[in-house]
């Protein structure tokens, strides 16, 4: 019986050392818990609002932005940049991520939806694009809205007789201030893109190009995966529904 009671209070001793250590390990850093969140540039108001939100509810988590085209952001975490969570304005980018292991397919969905509209001072048909100097739409080699425009300009039969007046944009921002300073006639963006903006706004077709799916996920090599995917579970809640729906996204 001594042993047993021996060994017990041991186990016990054992135990509370472990979880002490635990504990201290927690708390005796104040730092905050920080994710990289690399982001497409549509994206970047509504993400820094939902970022604000959560983070009033998680106050040990500080969440870190990184805006860009998707496909500059893809080849960097492709290039072993240290990032946590990625959301794309298109599928494309995180299918090559896939392809190449680096996403956690477990994680991967879809959380928004947008528009491809055309922005100039005043509301344009697609006829009067023809009588403009100047269109800017985002480089299709690394902007997925350009990637939208191009396909609908080809789809609608103009694509090359607009094609020397295309001004490529290194993002979909970009082209907004292309338009707003008045160094191109007009430019191809989001909808998003536009709240606030006093340019006139004119819709599309949208049967002349593809949906629209911002698609999320976490990085392999996340040093956080799970605040991350509690990141990711926030976004597609109500909560964060409503933010993306203000911001004009869903």
């Amino acid at each position: 019986m001594k042993i047993n009671y021996l060994t017990t209070i041991l186990l016990i001793a054992a135990v509370v050392a472990v979880a002490s250590g635990c504990l201290s390990a927690k708390t005796s850093d104040n730092k905050p818990v920080e994710i990289t969140f690399s982001a497409a540039s549509s994206l970047q108001d509504a993400l820094t609002d939902a970022g604000a939100q959560f983070a009033k509810n998680h106050p040990e988590v500080k969440i870190n932005f990184n805006f860009a085209a998707s496909g500059v952001l893809e080849k960097q975490i492709e290039q072993g940049a240290p990032v946590d969570i990625f959301a794309s304005a298109s599928q494309k980018e995180i299918d090559l991520l896939e392809e190449k292991g680096l996403i956690l397919k477990s994680t991967r969905t879809n959380f928004t939806t947008n528009k491809l509209v055309i922005i100039a001072p005043s509301r344009s048909t697609i006829e009067e694009l023809k009588n403009l100097d100047k269109i800017a739409i985002g480089d299709p080699k690394t902007v997925p809205a350009g990637v939208y425009a191009q396909t609908f300009l080809e789809n609608a039969g103009i694509y090359e007789m607009l094609k020397p007046k295309l001004i490529f944009a290194e993002n979909v921002r970009q082209v907004l201030d292309y338009v707003e300073r008045g160094e191109v006639n007009a430019g191809f963006v989001y909808f998003s893109d536009t709240l606030k903006s006093n340019m006139s706004v004119s819709p599309i077709n949208e049967s002349l190009y593809p949906p629209i799916v911002y698609p999320i996920a976490v990085i392999n090599d996340s040093h956080q995966p799970e605040i991350s995917r509690q990141f990711i579970d926030y976004l597609k809640s109500n909560e964060g529904q409503t933010i993306l729906i203000k911001y004009g996204f869903g």
